[in-house]
């Protein structure tokens, strides 16, 4: 849909558009035009003036010296009605292609009979209905549909931390007989080659490969060489230490985990308000999503499950409330790091310009200006280095914070993620960098921003798509260096 919109606009731009500006309005001019004559005065061009005479728009001229530029008001009605044709355009690509997804959507959930289509995420279960038996009741009543299965999440915190114990000292077992095997392999080669040289020394006629006999001893494995160590701490508050075997200490605190996993499994955990409900076909597991089963707010809320892949097992077993607070203290983190990368750019910003450096090392601003390589390199070069770095490193961070919120899906901890390096690259990235680069260039314009902002709000806006006149190559290099050197190929 976008590129058939800039496809229209650019070509009406093109054809008719940009011939007429050309032909009437003289571009010699600073940047912005007539529009300049529209209260706007010029502090470079001191012949731009306005006919006093002239204050609408009907005849509107702007005289200059050398030139005089006429754009009649025959024309005004090609700006009005190529306003409203690119509106309607947008608006009528906009309707096709929601109908065109939407048609796509329903002829995809039509066709897909798996059972995560058929499962729905049903939280916020009351205290009395916390049972397999009376949920799948409670919603065979709404008669929607057959309930297949009902798997009612509880408290697995004590059975997940065994098992994540039992799999350090797995991964601790493995790294022990893979040290023992590799020195065993190793002294086993080494022995079967002595022998082959002392053999070769002997008879001149060596076959060039072993015998059978030969090639059976090269994958015999002495074990005469001591068993890896490993060390263990005991006595009062794990002060004393001993070396011992690793692998039959591993292989015995594996066996006693086993033991322990079985008979904590035998046990009953309390039940959470999450559950995971199977239907018998797609069209009930959509009425059921879409259907209010009590009108107690947050109670029973039945949304699509994800994959049982998808799952973040871990966290279904976390309450509402400190799932609401990681939520606020994550928020919380996000403000500070955006008032950090805040003070972060403002150094980053003040390499576009060299009025900026020059007021902090004026040496260093006097040489640059004497190298134009050099200066083309630190005043574009760099910043786009340091914030394409920023742009690579920060979305990690926020993946981290984005797991820390307890959510339930990995689909949800990704959109998390999304949401946040948005707000990173646009209000960091584009707002702040913009208005401190501006800064650094001309702090006239950032007063004259201020004042006008206190009268006008739009006018920020204004003044922040004027300025970015003034960064264009940083942007372009940007996007060059984000498209080119950073694209996932």
């Amino acid at each position: 849909m976008a590129i058939k919109f800039l496809a229209v606009t650019f070509f009406f731009a093109l054809v008719i558009i940009l011939p007429v500006n050309v032909h009437y309005l003289d571009y010699s001019f600073p940047p912005g035009g007539p529009l300049r004559a529209l209260g706007y005065s010029s502090s470079t061009d001191s012949s731009l003036t306005l006919d006093p005479h002239r204050d609408s728009w009907d005849d509107f001229a702007i005289t200059g010296n050398e030139s005089n530029a006429l754009y009649p008001s025959s024309l005004l009605w090609m700006d009005l009605v190529f306003t409203y044709f690119f509106t309607i355009l947008a608006m009528y690509l906009l309707v096709t292609t929601t109908q065109k997804i939407i048609r796509v959507r329903q002829e995809y959930l039509a066709s897909q009979t798996t059972v995560t289509d058929r499962t729905i995420r049903l939280s916020g279960i009351p205290l009395e209905l916390r049972n397999e038996e009376k949920i799948k009741k409670t919603i065979e009543n709404l008669e929607i549909g057959k309930v297949e299965s009902v798997i009612l999440c509880r408290d697995w915190k004590e059975l997940d931390d065994m098992v994540a114990q039992r799999l350090v000292f797995l991964r601790k077992l493995e790294e022990a007989w893979t040290v023992h095997l590799g020195h065993s392999r190793t002294q086993s080669t080494q022995t079967s080659r002595q022998r082959a040289q002392s053999r070769a020394a002997d008879r001149q006629d060596v076959p060039l490969l072993h015998d059978e006999d030969d090639a059976d001893q090269t994958h015999v494995m002495p074990y005469g060489r001591d068993r890896p160590k490993t060390r263990i701490w005991h006595g009062f508050l794990g002060l004393q230490s001993r070396r011992v075997n690793a692998i039959d200490y591993f292989e015995e605190r594996l066996r006693r985990l086993d033991e322990q996993i079985r008979n904590t499994r035998m046990k009953e955990f309390k039940a959470m308000p999450l559950a995971f409900v199977t239907m018998d076909s797609v069209a009930a597991c959509q009425m059921a999503v879409q259907a209010t089963m009590d009108p107690t707010p947050m109670q029973l809320l039945a949304n699509p499950a994800p994959a049982p892949s998808d799952v973040v097992w871990q966290n279904t077993y976390v309450t509402r409330s400190s799932r609401i607070t990681r939520a606020w203290s994550v928020t919380l983190i996000i403000l500070v790091l955006t008032v950090f990368w805040t003070a972060l750019l403002v150094p980053i910003a003040g390499l576009v310009s060299l009025r900026s450096i020059c007021s902090v090392w004026p040496q260093l601003a006097f040489a640059l200006d004497s190298n134009p390589i050099s200066q083309s390199l630190v005043a574009t070069g760099l910043p786009t280095a340091l914030i394409s770095l920023l742009t690579v490193l920060v979305p990690f961070l926020y993946y981290w914070l984005s797991t820390q919120q307890g959510m339930l899906s990995q689909g949800e901890v990704e959109m998390s993620l999304i949401s946040k390096n948005f707000f990173f690259t646009f209000f960091n990235l584009f707002v702040l960098f913009t208005i401190f680069g501006t800064a650094s260039i001309s702090y006239s314009k950032v007063n004259d921003t201020l004042a006008g902002a206190s009268k006008d709000a739009s006018e920020i806006a204004r003044k922040l798509a004027t300025s970015l006149q003034d960064l264009d190559y940083f942007y372009i290099n940007l996007i060059i260096l984000q498209a080119l050197g950073l694209f996932p190929f």
